[in-house]
């Protein structure tokens, strides 16, 4: 692109040498960055005006100028293009200068209050079973198919982007070969023009409720904003897909808008008889739902994993477009059917080896407007057996009027509803709740307390108020029973929390799992087999505690039976200090049936199987890596723990993604103990096994079930028990032995003992060597080229497949390169990349 170009483009002169050929380097509406060459748009936002900083664009070397309001010092070296709307201007020139992607691509726009993003990913799963690549700018991310079929994944700061970055993502997508992709068009999006040079093959309306009232004021203003897309967006030829709801208030606005289209091709879809796509015959339950779907030619029936109302018009919406597109009905119904779960959208959380029935169904929603509230919790009301739990909260600096309304939509369906922050933002979270908390009054749902929540009887209704999200979170899953439903409602699939000024990384998903997996009274007996004693089994426990002296209130105390000690002579001590229940193994008096006491018959044997149950419970998303070797468990679990720290604090993953082992805690009282703090949050947890004699770390692999096992080495050590070094090696190849088949054994090459006991086991390996005699076995892990720096360390050349570099290791000694190339050998079985 050439100045002269911006002529053309803008269909303006410009004032001063416009007509130059001088190259532009870049389109930009931030000063900030503007480098030379640059056209310098100046939009005016709602709180900030680019014609404020034009003379700071002119000062960074800008080219030319694109404004509303040409400045008095633009000059013939500095050309201004005076613009009725830059807005509209900043989409031309981003859609020009990059090459005008959307005309290579089908474009399907999807506006509404609720319903978007469900929706955009049934159509993506349909346009896929349809032999399409897709791409989709969306509320969760930006995300397409590239060439070897693989998503490549943005972060989505806004639902809709500007016109520079969405453009350029349509560039991306088109050069990467997508042919159709789904764009969700924000009602902020579509009054700030970020859609300019944008022209849309398909536009979908889904439905507009109350919401953004702080930004549009007015309902009406609100629909005039999501009207643009049918306006000003939607190509002369293109079709216009309307959900009709006849059954809802709020549905009006998808019949005023077939009305004020006229002349456009419309779609309607909805249960009416007269719409173009309908559904009859639905049945739905908690776990999805089925209808007959017509389509102008032979119903088909459709199956889906999603439930409620709201959904069944979502995957009509995603029928209605993908009809407009000409997909066949045998291809949408086989993409209705392939979605499973929606990010944040009634998304289930549940824990891995537990069955349905043996938890309270939790599901995590986006829900945060009271038209998604009342959707939401009417359909889950209608399928839960026992009581319906809802947390939920607010946004702060967003529309006041719906709090109020929120809380009584969430007293009027919930039997139990605890009040919490959601992103409170500059406001004070109480504040808000106090809102909330005025609607839910109308209800004539009674306050209470944790304590009275759990005694509440199955058929009275009560409200908790919890300004800290986490702890409402777990306790609305610790309080549910069996036959419960919990909705956790507002943040869906987001992974943070907004409080003041401060982004936290906060994901509704991973604090519903660690609620589910808190510490009560089946999970105890569930774990350890025990015999319960006493009847006070709704209890609130926190942590696990073999040491009376760090015992707080609500931990459980397991009364661990030594050789010089003797856990049961302190459980009166478990008691003062506020233990919520004891394992043991001979019967305690003394606490009466107010205190949940599980009998066992082997402590020991229980500590390690509360480990393994929570181990098992929560990894499904948690890889476990366990090292054991005669010498260097300690130096290698530290470096393979630096680097999976590195490696997740890249991606968007809790702040603390490694579990690792503490001091020495490696041996059967140590290992449980590490353990046990495991957590939803948690990507990986890195273990040490220590041992004295034979059959330890066959019972340490049976806690800890490692996804990647690692014999750092085998030398004489601990003959007194195990005779020779035979002995080491039979003791520490339990490690190997008690794999499961789908694990990885990491070997070292460089140590005959360990290759001896790798060698009669199938299953994925990968190896490391150091020597030549290890690098002769052609690993996957080398390292060549060493060279001692004395105390500066030492300086190696590591090579992980083709992949090499030259290293520097900032301790010294050989041993210590072994140790790092055990560790690389470790990450790379993890899918750590070698970078």
């Amino acid at each position: 692109m050439q100045l002269k170009d911006l002529e053309t483009i803008l269909g303006v002169a410009g004032q001063g040498n416009a007509g130059a050929t001088a190259p532009v380097s870049a389109i930009v509406s931030d000063s900030r960055r503007v480098v030379p060459g640059s056209v310098f748009v100046a939009v005016q936002g709602t709180a900030v005006d680019g014609h404020d900083f034009i003379s700071g664009a002119m000062d960074r070397g800008c080219l030319a100028v694109v404004a509303e309001r040409c400045p008095g010092t633009a000059s013939a070296s500095i050309p201004c293009f005076q613009v009725r709307d830059s807005h509209d201007a900043l989409g031309l020139l981003a859609a020009a200068w990059n090459g005008h992607p959307g005309h290579n691509l089908k474009l399907i726009g999807l506006t509404g209050t609720n319903g978007k993003t469900t929706t955009s990913w049934l159509i993506e799963r349909i346009l896929r079973q349809a032999g399409f690549r897709t791409g989709v700018i969306g509320t969760v991310n930006y995300r397409y198919q590239d060439m070897a079929g693989n998503t490549v994944v943005r972060p989505a700061p806004l639902t809709t982007p500007g016109p520079e970055q969405l453009q350029a993502l349509l560039r991306e997508m088109a050069d990467a070969g997508v042919s159709h992709v789904l764009i969700e068009a924000s009602s902020h999006a579509l009054d700030q023009k970020r859609l300019a040079g944008i022209r849309f093959d398909v536009a979908l309306f889904t439905n507009l409720t109350r919401d953004h009232l702080d930004y549009h004021q007015t309902m009406e203003a609100y629909f005039a904003a999501k009207k643009l897309l049918f306006t000003d967006y939607l190509k002369d030829s293109g079709t216009a897909v309307i959900v009709v709801d006849t059954e809802n208030e709020d549905g009006k606005y998808g019949n005023r808008l077939v009305g004020e289209l006229a002349g456009k091709d419309i779609v309607t879809v909805g249960f009416a008889e007269d719409c173009t796509i309908r559904c009859a015959h639905l049945s739905q339950d908690i776990s999805g739902s089925s209808c007959e779907l017509s389509m102008g030619g032979k119903p088909q029936e459709i199956t889906s994993n999603l439930t409620g109302t709201h959904n069944v018009l979502n995957m009509l919406a995603a029928a209605g477009v993908a009809r407009a597109l000409r997909i066949s009905g045998q291809q949408i119904r086989a993409g209705l059917a392939a979605v499973d779960r929606v990010p944040g959208r009634l998304e289930r959380v549940s824990l891995a080896g537990i069955s349905p029935g043996q938890t309270a169904a939790v599901f995590v929603d986006y829900a945060h407007t009271p038209d998604g509230l009342e959707n939401v919790l009417a359909t889950m009301k209608a399928m839960t057996a026992g009581r319906l739990i809802c947390v939920v909260g607010c946004g702060g600096d967003r529309d006041t009027g719906k709090r109020q309304l929120m809380g009584e939509i969430a007293g009027r369906f919930s039997d139990v509803v605890i009040l919490s922050s959601d992103n409170p933002r500059s406001e004070e979270p109480m504040a808000i709740i106090a809102e909330l908390e005025r609607g839910i009054e109308r209800t004539g749902s009674n306050k209470k307390d944790p304590a009275g929540l759990l005694s509440l009887p199955s058929d009275q209704h009560g409200y908790l108020v919890e300004p800290d999200r986490r702890r409402a979170i777990h306790l609305g899953c610790s309080i549910a029973r069996p036959g419960d439903v919990v909705v956790i409602a507002g943040k869906g699939h987001e992974q943070y929390q907004i409080i003041g000024r401060e982004k936290k990384f906060f994901d509704d998903r991973l604090e519903a799992k660690n609620g589910l997996a808190a510490w009560t009274i089946p999970h105890l007996l569930a774990a350890t087999g025990g015999r319960l004693v006493g009847k006070n089994t709704r209890k609130l426990l926190a942590d696990i505690s073999t040491d009376t002296r760090t015992v707080k209130t609500g931990d459980v105390f397991v009364a661990l039976v030594g050789e010089s000690f003797d856990g049961h002579d302190f459980l009166e001590t478990a008691v003062e200090r506020g233990a919520g229940a004891l394992i043991v193994e001979r019967e305690f008096p003394g606490p009466g049936e107010s205190l949940p006491v599980v009998v066992v018959e082997d402590t020991l044997q229980a500590l390690g199987d509360l480990a393994s149950y929570r181990r098992r419970i929560l990894g499904e998303d948690v890889k476990v890596v366990a090292i054991t070797g005669s010498s260097g468990k300690t130096t290698v679990k530290e470096m393979a723990a630096a680097v999976f720290t590195q490696y997740y604090s890249h991606l968007q993953s809790a702040p603390e993604p490694v579990l690792k082992t503490q001091g020495n805690f490696n041996n059967l009282i140590g290992l449980p103990l590490s353990l046990l703090p495991l957590s939803a949050e948690h990507r990986v947890a890195v273990l040490e096994m220590g041992m004295n004699r034979s059959g330890e770390i066959a019972r340490l692999t049976e806690i800890a079930d490692p996804d990647i096992a690692c014999i750092n080495n085998i030398q004489s050590a601990h003959l007194e028990e195990l005779v020779d070094i035979h002995g080491v090696a039979r003791a520490k190849g339990e490690l190997f032995a008690g794999l499961r088949p789908d694990a990885v054994r990491v070997i070292n090459y460089d140590d005959p003992e360990v290759v001896k006991l790798a060698a009669g086991y199938q299953g994925r390996t990968i190896g490391y060597g150091v020597t030549a005699a290890g690098r002769r076995y052609k690993p996957v892990v080398r390292v060549t080229r060493i060279t001692g720096l004395g105390a500066k360390g030492t300086r190696f050349t590591l090579h992980i497949g083709d992949w090499k570099q030259r290293l520097t290791l900032a301790v010294p000694g050989t041993h210590n390169v072994h140790n790092a190339a055990a560790a690389a050998a470790i990450c790379t079985a993890a899918g750590v990349d070698a970078e």
